[in-house]
């Protein structure tokens, strides 16, 4: 996808991701490099002995990543965004290890600034897995470059 422009988001874009899935390895290498040292997360047989997780959970702070990282990869904002200022996550349902999950993406607001070269643009977000559960919902915020812009 070509990066947009804040001029390029009206109230019918939209946009789904590729999907990503969420394997074993990725889970143990997020939770060393955070420090998620719970049994939550690093015992195998807690979780698959019980009733309240049945398998391998992923934190919910690495799948919001994993679904930042997918509209990155898609460069919506390549060389258009300036910098992300703000997300709200709300966690709705786990993500297990296999899963696979999309980011849906759509607008939700968008406002100029007093700087004719840049606007801010606010998407509402849903992550949702393979099973067609919705993970996480969020508004993220990014300071977008207008086609006013020159380098």
């Amino acid at each position: 996808m070509d990066p947009l422009y804040f001029e390029d988001y009206n109230e019918e874009w939209s946009y789904e991701t590729e999907s990503r899935t969420i394997r074993e390895e990725d889970i143990r290498a997020y939770v060393e490099l955070c420090g998620f040292l719970t049994p939550t997360f690093t015992d195998k047989a807690y979780v698959e002995g019980s009733k309240d997780y049945g398998g391998r959970m992923s934190p919910g702070l690495l799948v919001l990543s994993m679904a930042e990282g997918l509209v990155l990869k898609a460069g919506l904002t390549r060389k258009r965004g300036i910098f992300l200022m703000e997300l709200s996550p709300q966690f709705k349902h786990p993500v297990f290890a296999g899963d696979s999950i999309v980011n849906r993406v759509r607008l939700h607001s968008k406002r100029l600034t007093s700087k004719p070269d840049r606007g801010v643009v606010v998407t509402s977000h849903e992550v949702v897995t393979d099973k067609g559960e919705i993970a996480i919902t969020y508004l993220s915020t990014r300071m977008i470059r207008t086609r006013q812009f020159v380098e």
